[in-house]
Parts: structure tokens; C-alpha cells; sequence
């Protein structure tokens, strides 16, 4: 590990110093991309971005810059997708070419005198979300220390959706935790399972089965869905694509609730409610969600970081039933859906294509749940439901707060599960041209209401039935 180098640019912006840190590791070489890098970069492609993850998290425990540098170089070495490049192969297609070894750096921003170190983190995290990589000639990781005084008060870490995803995150956070404490050393053997050995798998018979296999299932539900989620657009004016979160404690307790009686997950029951609630906004059952599957659970693939979650295609029926019956009937949906959610994201492409001729209409498919919550809402029971009081009282701590939107969206709706704690917290992507602000809002309180019904009353309906669709957004 080299010293300080005269400060100079990193990621698109000005670094005080740096550190080179040098790194070797396995699973050199050039190749073809994994179906999930993949699909990641034809979502990157589209959006105009690196669909970057990461952020500025203060540091409280006394590590400095020779300790970040540790960190950095860890990650280098132990994970293939943190070394590789794409680029233009030969016959004009991608390739991806990982590293045996090589330097990359460490930034270092010193906060000037007088200013607030956590302002300089938070708006070298957003440059940075803000900055594409360059993926043919930039390592998919920009790492940085903020110096106040003297002392590192934060780190800043993006990383590049196409070397990683949610769960390939917490895969390095957890590994980075177990190492040695005095050498460093990864308390496990590094995965064997690289990008370049995955997609090298993808291609084999046995991998083609698979994807022929969840093809099938797509087919299946693609073809007995309706073709529209959601109504046409109509022009609301700017912003269009906004992101809200709805914070809500009476969730947690409710859902905990509804989980413990019927032993399901508590994912389970939130995306049973998510069903419901799109359902009575649309009037349209059976509710057609496109959910995102990591794929860790797979053979070989726990410890791997490179990106593995796609979209899975959930069906469920919720009409005509009480809501723990439409919990049951998810959790069967999702274990399908779950199973089919991996394949070649080009021959998908195909076989949407191909239906959509053969139907004369498009599909709709843009509606999504993604828990990013990590063991997906699995948790102790609640030992005692809640009472309607505590209920009530919980719900009236529920908070929708609008956020920074979006320039570009891609999907239509779309509601992620964030970890927190004694809450659930509901973050929702709208192109509020076919779902207005309101209808955001209103679906919600109606997903809430729902389920803190189901935790005191568990015949409690869905109040769906069998009927034509009435579209939203006219």
C-alpha cells in the first residue's frame, strides 16, 4: 500500500489525497456477463445510470484512513465482480474482463475549516449517485474518507449496480465484520463462484432446463393476465416520477401480528396487502406483480456478490376471500414465483415479444414489490397481538413524506420494504401520469387500514370481488 498522492479527481469529484491500495485475488480473466449483469445493465442502459448503491455512513469507532484503505482492499480482493471491467468484446458484444491484480484508490476529503463534515459526506454520496461509471476503464467501486480536523468522521462507498445488488451487499458487510481481527484475514474461503465460473454455468444444459423451466411458468401467467394494470396517462404536470415513504408502526405490530397466527413470513402478509390494496385500486384481480427474487438461496451462490436478484412473476387471487386465506394463497404464489426467477433475461425478452404479437396487446407487467429487508421479513412473533387501542394509537405515528423525483422511471409502481426499527417503512416509485399523488396516499392508508384489521379479526375480507376492470389514471 502506497502513501498519499496529491489530490486529484475520483468518481467525478475532487479528492484532497488518496491512498493507492494494492490488490490481488481470484477468478481472473474474460468472459461472458451473468444473466443478472446482464439484465442490470440493459436497466442501466435504459434509466441513464449506473443504478448505483451505497452512501456516507459516519464513522464512531476511531478507524482511520490505514483502516479504510484495509477495507478497501478486502473488498478487491475477496469479490471478482469489484475487479472487473465491461467492455466490447471481439464480435460486438459485451465482455467482462476481472483483474488478477491491480491498484485502485482510496479518496480523501478534508472538510474545510469551519464546515460540517456531514454535509461533505452526504454531498459526495450524491455526486457520486449522480456519476455514471465508466465500466470499461473505472473499478465498479469509488471509495472515500472524510477527514474533519484530522480525525475520519465518515466513509463514502458506491458501488455500481452491475458488480453488485442488495443482497451481494450484505454478503461483503457481514464478511467484512467476521474477519480476523488482528490479520484481516476472511474468516471463510472466498466464494468459488465468481462472475466469469457463473455465466460460464448459465450456458450449461442444466442451467438452460432451468430457464426453459421458468419460461414456462412467465408463459403461463402472462397469457391468463389482463392486459393492463393501470389506466392510461394522463399529464398531472412535473414532477412525474416521485418517490414517497410511508412510515408506519401500526404495520410492524399488525403485520407481526397476522404472521404469528398464520405462520407465515411477514413479507408474506405485506405483499398479500400490497395485492389487496392495488386490486381495490384498480378493481383488477387476479393482482399480477412482478417481485424481486434475490437467488442466494440457490446451490452455491449465498456468498457470491455480483448481482443475482431479478423480477419474478407473482399471480394471486384475492377476491371472494378473507385476508388469511390470500396470506396462504401468496405464500404458495411466492414459493413458485421465487422458483422461476431465474433465467436468461434476453430469451424472456423473446418470449414477451412473442406474446404480445400473438395477443395483439402488451402485457402489463409494471407493477413490483421488492422487501430489501435482509431474511425477507422472517422475525420473532409477536407473543401477544396488539391491542385495537395500541393499534389505533400506532396508526396515528403514520407519516408519507414525499422525496427528491426521479428524472426517469422506469415501471409504473413499485413499493420497497426497508429494515427499520418498530416500523415498517414503505418507500414507492410512481410515474404519478398513471397513478396520481393521491392514489399513492390513499393506497397506503387502505394497505394499513387492512391489515391492522386482519391483526384483530382473521376473517377479515378483502372486499374484492370477481368484477370488470375500472382502469385508474382517466
Amino acid at each position: 500500500m502506497a502513501g498519499p498522492v496529491p489530490g486529484t479527481m475520483l468518481g467525478g469529484a475532487r479528492m484532497t489525497d488518496q491512498v493507492v491500495v494494492a490488490f490481488d485475488g481470484p477468478g481472473a480473466g474474460v468472459g461472458a456477463l451473468t444473466w443478472g449483469q446482464r439484465k442490470v445493465w440493459t436497466l442501466m442502459r435504459q434509466a441513464g445510470t449506473s443504478m448505483s448503491m451505497g452512501g456516507a455512513v459516519p464513522v464512531t469507532d476511531g478507524r482511520t484512513v490505514d483502516d479504510l484503505a484495509a477495507e478497501l482492499r478486502f473488498f478487491l480482493c475477496r469479490y471478482a465482480s469489484m475487479r472487473a471491467r465491461i467492455r466490447t468484446g471481439a464480435d460486438g458484444g459485451l465482455v467482462q474482463e476481472v483483474a488478477g491484480s491491480g491498484r485502485a484508490v482510496l479518496g480523501i476529503v478534508d472538510t474545510p475549516d469551519g464546515g460540517d463534515p456531514d454535509q461533505v459526506a452526504r454531498e459526495l454520496a450524491e455526486r457520486w449517485e449522480a456519476t455514471p461509471f465508466d465500466h470499461a476503464e473505472e473499478w465498479p467501486i469509488r471509495m472515500a474518507a472524510v477527514r474533519s480536523r484530522g480525525g475520519v468522521t465518515h466513509v463514502v462507498v458506491t458501488i455500481s449496480h452491475i458488480a453488485t445488488d442488495g443482497g451481494g451487499i450484505a454478503v461483503m458487510l457481514r464478511e467484512l465484520g467476521e474477519r480476523d481481527r488482528i490479520t484481516g484475514e476472511p474468516a471463510e474461503p472466498a466464494p468459488a463462484t465468481g462472475p466469469l465460473e457463473l455465466a460460464a454455468l448459465q450456458r450449461t444444459p442444466s442451467a438452460r432446463r432451468q430457464n426453459d423451466i421458468s419460461l414456462r411458468h412467465w408463459e403461463r401467467l402472462l397469457r391468463a393476465a389482463g392486459p393492463r394494470r393501470f389506466g392510461p396517462r394522463v399529464d398531472r404536470g412535473e414532477p412525474r416520477y416521485r418517490l414517497a415513504v410511508f412510515t408506519s408502526p401500526a404495520l410492524h405490530l399488525a403485520s407481526r401480528a397476522v404472521a404469528a397466527r398464520t405462520g407465515d413470513a411477514t413479507s408474506s402478509v405485506l405483499l398479500a396487502a400490497y395485492a389487496v390494496a392495488v386490486a381495490r385500486l384498480t378493481g383488477i384481480t387476479p393482482a399480477l406483480i412482478q417481485v424481486v427474487v434475490s437467488n442466494r438461496f440457490r446451490p452455491g451462490l449465498a456468498g457470491v456478490s455480483h448481482p443475482l436478484s431479478v423480477n419474478g412473476l407473482f399471480m394471486v387471487d384475492v377476491a371472494d376471500a378473507p385476508f388469511d386465506e390470500v396470506v396462504d394463497r401468496t405464500r404458495r404464489a411466492l414459493a413458485l414465483c421465487s422458483k422461476h426467477a431465474y433465467y436468461d433475461p434476453d430469451a424472456l425478452d423473446e418470449l414477451r415479444a412473442r406474446i404480445d404479437r400473438e395477443r395483439g396487446e402488451t402485457v402489463e407487467t409494471s407493477c413490483l414489490f421488492n422487501d430489501r429487508r435482509i431474511g425477507a421479513g422472517v422475525e420473532p412473533p409477536a407473543q401477544v397481538p396488539p391491542s385495537r387501542q395500541e393499534l389505533e394509537a400506532a396508526r396515528a405515528a403514520s407519516t408519507l413524506r414525499w422525496g427528491k423525483p426521479f428524472e426517469t422511471y422506469l415501471d409504473t409502481l413499485m413499493v420497497q420494504v426497508g429494515a427499520a426499527a418498530d416500523t415498517v417503512e414503505l418507500e414507492i416509485q410512481v410515474d404519478t401520469h398513471h397513478v396520481s399523488a393521491d392514489d399513492v396516499h390513499a393506497l397506503m392508508l387502505d394497505l394499513e387500514a387492512l391489515v391492522v384489521a386482519a391483526a384483530l379479526d382473521p376473517a377479515t375480507p378483502t372486499g374484492v370481488r370477481t368484477a370488470p376492470p375500472r382502469l385508474v389514471g382517466g
